[in-house]
């Protein structure tokens, strides 16, 4: 029993020592460089501008050939020509849509890897079946960038839907928006 206990204490610590070491290994590695940051912080510039356009071609050559794009309501695409075939009928919902964009994070993984997020707040979407304005919505979307002959391209499209929380009387927090 107490070889066990031994063990067990053992393992914990070697997790606690790799988990520190990891987040100072992350802490070292999350500033890019001015010259990359300034070429990330141009896609993503190109990448909204793109999409409050709505110009297909300026949008697709923005996303590595295979890359992987995914909403916030779990609808996913593998390689730009996916995404291509989805994004004419996802355009029709955000064709009143105005999105602002609130705040950009951007830090490096490695000297080619990129993970960005872009938190925008959406007003005056439409409901694709009724057509219904949807109330505004808070978003983040995350990017990984990869950087592929000097180019930053995005890799990775993921969108999260930021609801308001709240703790409930079990100190749970619980979403507290309306439903759709």
């Amino acid at each position: 029993m107490k070889k066990n206990q031994n063990l067990i204490k053992l393992i914990q610590g070697m997790i606690v020592f790799f988990l520190a070491i990891n987040v100072t290994a992350m802490s070292q590695t999350t500033k890019c460089n001015p010259k990359d940051e300034t070429a990330i912080r141009k896609v993503v510039n190109e990448f909204n501008s793109a999409w409050a356009e709505k110009n297909l071609n300026k949008y697709m050559a923005l996303f590595a050939e295979d890359a992987d794009w995914e909403n916030a309501f779990g609808g996913r695409r593998n390689g730009r020509k996916e995404i291509e075939k989805l994004y004419a009928n996802l355009i029709t919902q955000f064709s009143t849509a105005k999105e602002i964009t609130t705040d950009i994070k951007i830090g490096c993984i490695s000297h080619n890897i990129a993970l960005v997020d872009i938190y925008q707040t959406i007003e005056g979407q439409k409901l694709p079946k009724t057509g219904r304005i949807v109330p505004p919505r808070h978003i983040r979307m995350t990017q990984i960038y990869k950087k592929l002959n000097n180019n930053w391209q995005i890799k990775v499209h993921r969108v999260a839907d930021l609801r308001e929380m709240k703790e409930n009387n079990n100190n749970i927090k619980a979403d507290t928006t309306q439903k759709n």
